[in-house]
């Protein structure tokens, strides 16, 4: 016979469990440590005065049924009511008098987005809203992948593969999951439910060991909007994670509607497997985006910096307005393995700042000069002489056995005016300046760094 609790008695009451807390610290030392990939769901995508919604879905379906006078309900019942070869989605995306405008989009996503914290996005949308947006913060240096593109699928392997030994790929991508609404008609892109499952027979098509499934799996998992009342969503977290336990290890924001059994029984469900979540992605999105460009001494980020900088490998120069900027950059090269000196007063408490930076300095091996267009406008107004990043170069041209790379990002230009005339003045014996937004920017300056460093000194332990 079957054990049978007493009336009333509850063996298990999920309600009894503690929600999971959101470690402020843990997250934002991940995010900069480029552990965190973005899946972006077309819920979070438009501007609220563009569309009430913010889901691009029902804005393009609403942009149809405008123009054609009918009142289709969703995607499913257009294709249905379309006539054979006749794709009114696809028309419309690939015309040339419709628009994919930035301003049309999320301020909170668009915000996220230019922190550059998320190199790697999945989307599940079809449309060109968020390629827009990621060219404008990444220019020609973004990769763009198509589930159902195999030439862009098989350059992205193998730059998974072909990455530098020992370094996680972490170049500016975004991955269309659920395919593009390209102008090719035999191209596929998800928008009703057959074309959901033939999307899938390719995702299951992929060997387990796949580059581009080993790269996901490798990272930490932010999921904005994406409802799990999305049949296909489910399987593609199914899909690339195996076991949900990873998500543990992630942030889950999405948009929860209260009268929709399926969120409730997800927000059960990730609660039961202790994954941190909101229901409210786009005040989730706002909540982080302050987190990280606050450098105020509340901001956790400060006291990681702190943990983490290093004397004797490389000292980054900065203008204080770059302080973002100079970040990543930080953890990015503390994740390659280099002993680094961030540079921030707000960082240093009670100690004489001029003395610990010039102490890092000529205990550096290498400086590098972080150039922006923050630095461009200084240098061209002639406002350089209270700068204390220009004290920094000086002091660094000055110690003779000091290698100093300029490091141009944003639209610096290394051949214009104002570097010729006032970098080179300043720092005449510099190397060969680097582009960070070119197709090899990151690969030049780890390879300079490790061949000014190729005595293993400036190298953590």
């Amino acid at each position: 016979m079957g054990f049978k609790p007493n009336d009333g008695v509850r063996l298990y009451d999920i309600s009894q469990m503690p929600d999971p807390t959101f470690n402020k610290e843990q997250f934002v030392e991940s995010v900069f440590n480029e552990e965190y990939i973005l899946v972006v769901g077309n819920e979070v995508v438009m501007n609220k005065d563009e569309e009430p919604t913010g889901d691009v879905n029902k804005y393009i379906l609403r942009v149809i049924n405008d123009s054609m006078g009918q009142h289709y309900k969703d995607f499913n019942e257009l294709a249905l009511h379309s006539g054979q070869g006749f794709d009114p989605i696809r028309n419309l995306l690939n015309n040339k008098a419709f628009s994919f405008d930035i301003k049309d989009m999320s301020p909170e996503l668009t915000a996220l987005l230019s922190t550059r914290l998320f190199p790697i996005v999945l989307t599940t949308t079809f449309d060109s809203y968020i390629e827009t947006l990621m060219r404008h913060i990444w220019g020609n240096h973004l990769r763009v992948v198509n589930i159902d593109d195999m030439n862009s699928l098989r350059d992205f392997r193998n730059a998974i593969s072909g990455y530098r030994s020992g370094r996680s790929y972490n170049e500016p991508t975004l991955f269309y999951i659920f395919g593009k609404a390209v102008r090719e008609e035999y191209k596929k892109y998800v928008h009703t439910d057959d074309d959901a499952i033939q999307i899938i027979e390719k995702w299951m098509q992929l060997p387990k060991e796949d580059p581009t499934l080993s790269l996901v799996r490798s990272k930490k998992i932010l999921a904005l909007g994406c409802k799990f009342d999305n049949w296909y969503f489910r399987f593609f977290w199914y899909i690339l994670k195996r076991e949900i336990s990873r998500f543990g290890e992630g942030q889950v924001a999405f948009m929860l509607d209260v009268n929709n059994q399926i969120d409730n029984q997800l927000n059960k469900f990730l609660k039961h497997s202790r994954i941190y979540r909101h229901n409210d992605a786009r005040s989730f999105m706002s909540d982080i985006t302050k987190l990280f460009n606050s450098v105020g001494e509340d901001n956790p980020v400060n006291d990681i910096i702190i943990k983490k900088r290093r004397l004797g490998g490389v000292f980054l120069s900065y203008c204080s307005k770059d302080v973002m900027l100079a970040s990543q950059l930080f953890f990015m090269l503390r994740k390659q393995g280099y002993n680094v000196w961030f540079d921030n007063s707000n960082l240093s408490g009670g100690d004489n700042y001029n003395i610990e930076i010039e102490k890092a300095i000529r205990e550096s091996k290498v400086v590098v000069s972080l150039l922006t267009p923050n630095v461009a406008h200084d240098m061209e107004n002639g406002n350089i002489e209270d700068k204390y990043y220009i004290r920094e170069w000086r002091k660094a041209s000055q110690i003779g056995d000091k290698r100093i790379i300029p490091l141009a990002i944003d639209g610096y230009d290394l051949r214009a005016h104002y570097h010729v005339s006032v970098y080179e003045s300043i720092v005449s014996d510099a190397l060969s300046g680097i582009d960070l937004m070119q197709k090899d920017g990151m690969a030049r300056l780890l390879l300079s760094l490790d061949k000014e460093l190729s005595n293993g000194e400036g190298y953590y332990e």
